[in-house]
């Protein structure tokens, strides 16, 4: 017994570490939806047999290529034109956690998060009637520095709100920031 036990281990130590620690890809057929919570379920069944609905599908263009039709968590903004359009594919599609992909996270401490959370879900959910990007100082008194500012990139994003039952409307603004060679939203 001691002889086949030490062959088993010498078996799975001998596996290389990313075989095993590696998740598995999901497999086709697998379906992606949001229960009443919000949280993403995998299932391989019918979104309703889990009481969820299916997740929102980002609509393919005429123009689509592969890297179009993969997740957008697999891509990071590198301008801030990009940026901007994932933002308002996060804002379209009423999800807080793809628009909190776009966030950049580092350093924040679970408080941070949970504060912060809430803001990206109720942003999704909210009537957006524009999304731009632009430089802080462009709206400066100073002539000289606002027109500075219309020469540098933006290193700000804003979201307008458009008032509705639950809002009288308002602006949303993030920082743009760069980190790994991608531009993120931070407060």
């Amino acid at each position: 017994m001691r002889i086949a036990t030490g062959l088993l281990l010498a078996a799975v130590a001998s596996v290389p570490t990313f075989l095993w620690a590696t998740p598995a890809a999901p497999l086709p057929g697998m379906n992606r939806c949001i229960g009443a919570d919000g949280s993403t379920i995998f299932t391989d069944r019918p979104c309703d047999t889990v009481d969820a609905r299916p997740a929102p599908v980002a609509p393919k263009t005429a123009t689509s290529t592969l890297a179009d039709e993969l997740p957008l968590a697999r891509f990071c903004a590198r301008t801030a034109k990009t940026l901007l359009e994932q933002v308002e594919a996060a804002l379209a599609s009423g999800d807080g956690n793809q628009l909190a992909a776009l966030y950049d996270w580092r350093g924040s401490s679970n408080a941070g998060a949970n504060a912060v959370m809430p803001r990206l879900e109720a942003l999704t959910q909210s009537r957006v009637v524009a999304v731009t990007v632009a430089h802080s100082a462009e709206r400066s008194q100073d002539p000289e520095l606002a027109a500075e500012a219309a020469q540098a990139p933006p290193d700000t994003l804003r979201i307008e709100l458009g008032s509705d039952a639950q809002s009288n409307g308002g602006m949303a603004e993030f920082r743009i920031v760069r980190a790994a060679g991608c531009l993120w939203l931070r407060d």
